[in-house]
């Protein structure tokens, strides 16, 4: 997947984006695992298996939220994007 990372990016904000998605287990959470430690501009990230709605939450600076909706999607997961 390729996204374009704007050429201002460093000048930008840092953001947090939040997601409810059905990351239930371990064994979900180490399966994605690859996949946004090794995306560009996801700089930090994490998943709350104690929330019920399994809340993602994603640290970056460029990326926007259909970005990791579709990332998470393609993997077989649910991933909304939770308003603010």
């Amino acid at each position: 997947m390729n996204m374009i990372k704007p050429i201002a990016y460093r000048e930008q904000k840092m953001q947090v984006l939040v997601f409810k998605t059905n990351l239930m287990s371990a064994r979900d959470i180490h399966h994605i695992s690859p996949l946004m430690c090794n995306t560009p501009g996801i700089l930090k990230w994490n998943v709350d298996q104690l929330d019920i709605d399994n809340v993602l939450r994603i640290e970056t600076a460029w990326l926007l939220p259909e970005d990791i909706i579709r990332l998470v999607t393609a993997t077989g997961y649910l991933c909304e994007e939770l308003p603010d």
